[in-house]
């Protein structure tokens, strides 16, 4: 992935065929989003085709899921004056004539508020020679936010009208299509590298309750691990808050996401910012040397699961952590025993949630869960529970450790009780598509 591989388009050509709008999705340090018509365009500057840069052209079009924002085309060209006049609508004016037209400043927010420099002239490079390099990204219209809005928006805690039960499958859901859209970037060798609540959008979709779909997003830091490979060394960093204690020591796996979606789970599940209020250098202390770096709350009701699968994420052996997939199905088994709650009864399944899981692996719990979950989901005649007498004996049977079938990927519409379903990809069913 070098340079040499982008051919670069006219000045002219980086919106040819894009209506923009004056809406403003978002800026950084490097440029700002704008809302196209119907797709987002994102607009990058650059002081040349570094690694990120490339990163965002190349890798964003190449990866296709639909729990990934789409990246339909990347363009890049370098300015001239000529496009500038364009973009100014005609020449500069008189005043500006004494002043080279890449010695003029740039309406930049740098995000550290200071401002522009000023400019100076001589070999003096301004913003306009130093960030010469423009990227425009065509991307797929999440318009629903940020995961990190729905946090602070209160989608994941109870309140009126949104009960504990549907706030925690809100919760199991989303997480769900994050780890959907992770698997898929792990499957064709790709880590992430900088997996936060702001890289996960919302699209709109109106499959459930919570009126949206997650899809993880921006791909500037991600890396390409070797088939043979299970890391590789870099000295590039993420976000702080959600680096894994191996990657500030330069090693970069799939662990390292998994360590990522952990501390997201937590931010889900408590509402609050990872090590808010501290510096970076004290967060960073803390992720490398405390056995428990995050404190996960000991008495949230029916959060149990989902602060044995978060403590599994964050272990600080990457070998010793989950994978995507397995992931995957314990979020999906979890939101299929809540489901299950309709026909089992709290009694059963927090028997399976809460006391077992004080002191089991994760791994047995979930597998225990989703066995009862299928169990009760069993049509007639295939050795399933058709009663709530029979539900009852399956969940001591389930919480005693006995089989209770093959698990299969639906459950029966008959019964009500199909779930969120373990699937890689794919549109879910209309069974599968209530969320309380």
């Amino acid at each position: 992935m070098d340079a040499a591989s982008v051919v670069e388009c006219d000045p002219f050509q980086l919106t040819q065929g894009i209506s923009l709008t004056t809406k403003e999705l978002g800026r950084g340090s490097y440029g700002g989003s704008f809302r196209g018509l119907p797709v987002a365009v994102k607009v990058m500057v650059a002081p040349s085709l570094d690694r990120p840069a490339l990163r965002e052209l190349l890798l964003g079009p190449s990866v296709s899921h639909p729990n990934i924002v789409q990246t339909y085309t990347s363009r890049c060209a370098t300015m001239s004056d000529e496009y500038f006049d364009f973009l100014e609508g005609g020449p500069r004016d008189r005043a500006d004539q004494g002043l080279p037209r890449l010695l003029l400043d740039i309406p930049l927010h740098s995000g550290d508020g200071f401002g522009a420099p000023g400019v100076l002239e001589g070999d003096f490079k301004s913003s306009f020679l130093i960030l010469h390099k423009v990227l425009v990204d065509l991307k797929e219209h999440a318009d629903k936010g940020t995961l990190r809005s729905a946090i602070q928006g209160g989608m994941f805690a109870p309140r009126e009208g949104w009960s504990l039960r549907v706030a925690r499958r809100a919760l199991l859901r989303t997480a769900s299509e994050m780890a959907r859209g992770m698997l898929h970037l792990h499957d064709v060798g790709l880590v992430h590298a900088d997996l936060k609540p702001a890289n996960v959008l919302l699209s709109n979709s109106p499959l459930d309750r919570r009126g949206c779909t997650a899809k993880v997003t921006d791909f500037g830091l991600s890396h390409v691990i070797p088939p043979n490979e299970n890391s590789i060394r870099t000295d590039s960093w993420g976000s702080v808050a959600y680096m894994s204690p191996e990657a500030f020591a330069g090693s970069l796996s799939r662990a390292a996401d998994v360590w990522a979606f952990g501390v997201i789970l937590h931010e889900m599940l408590t509402g609050q910012r990872p090590f808010e209020g501290l510096k970076a250098p004290d967060a960073i202390q803390i992720i490398r040397n405390s056995p428990t770096p995050l404190t996960w709350p000991p008495n949230l009701p029916m959060s149990s699961g989902i602060v044995h699968l978060g403590r599994a994420c964050l272990h600080r052996d990457p070998a010793q952590r989950p994978t995507m997939e397995r992931v995957l199905h314990v979020l999906v088994g979890m939101e299929q025993c809540i489901r299950a709650n309709l026909l089992l009864g709290p009694e059963a399944v927090t028997e399976i949630l809460d006391s077992h899981g004080r002191d089991e692996d994760v791994t047995a719990i979930i597998e225990r869960a989703i066995a009862l979950a299928r169990a009760v989901e069993a049509p007639p005649g295939a050795g399933g529970p058709a009663a709530p007498g029979n539900a009852a004996a399956a969940a001591a049977a389930a919480a005693a450790g006995a089989p209770v079938g093959p698990l299969t990927p639906s459950g029966s519409a008959a019964l009500g009780l199909a779930g969120p379903g373990v699937r890689r990809t794919g549109s879910y069913s209309p069974q599968e598509q209530e969320l309380a």
